[in-house]
């Protein structure tokens, strides 16, 4: 039988308002994705070193590529083994795979559920220890709903950025838009 460990976020002056975010019903969830962005952004290691990495950028060019999820996911596996670049963001980026090709266009679709499940796994890290009838989500079910609105959000920042990245440096640059954007810096 197996366990799970949580890897919570660091207990740094850098997460304290996010955690604030947790706690307070008050702050918008505009204001949450903000925080949880610059306090990812803010650390030794940003979270986008990993997500501008050219293995992400090939998951992108490898949903693109496929007409069905089963064929990307064999191509992401694939530039994953032979780049032997496997991290928790690659992992999250085949997490999005099959629900982006619900919709018209899955490599679209695949950017902002990837930056959507990204957030929810930073969330998920700390948010089930802001549960309470002192803190914004009164219980499990609050919770929930909580963090399908912040990952809604996510996705809808995301898809508003109509540009497709041909290589790793101008994935580098979507990137860096989207995170701007997630953070507040861009309207």
């Amino acid at each position: 039988m197996g366990t799970s460990v949580n890897q919570s976020s660091p207990r740094e002056t850098n997460w304290n308002r996010v955690f604030t975010c947790y706690s307070d019903k008050n702050i918008p969830e505009d204001r949450v994705v903000n925080e949880i962005w610059r306090a990812s952004e803010n650390q030794k290691t940003p979270l986008s070193s990993d997500i501008k990495s050219e293995s992400t950028f090939l998951c992108y060019q490898n949903v693109k590529r496929s007409k069905r999820f089963e064929e990307a996911l064999l191509r992401i596996n694939k530039s994953v083994v032979e780049s032997g670049t496997n991290s928790i963001v690659n992992e999250f980026a085949r997490r999005a795979v099959p629900s982006a090709y619900r919709g018209k266009s899955p490599a679209d679709d695949w950017r902002s559920l990837f930056f959507s499940e990204l957030t929810n796994y930073v969330i998920s890290r700390d948010a089930s220890g802001f549960v309470g009838p002192h803190f914004r989500n009164r219980s499990v079910t609050d919770l929930i709903k909580f963090k399908k609105g912040i990952s809604e959000r996510v996705r809808e920042i995301v898809a508003s950025i109509k540009v497709d990245p041909r290589s790793p440096f101008e994935w580098g640059s979507f990137v860096d838009n989207v995170i701007k954007r997630l953070k507040g810096q861009v309207p």
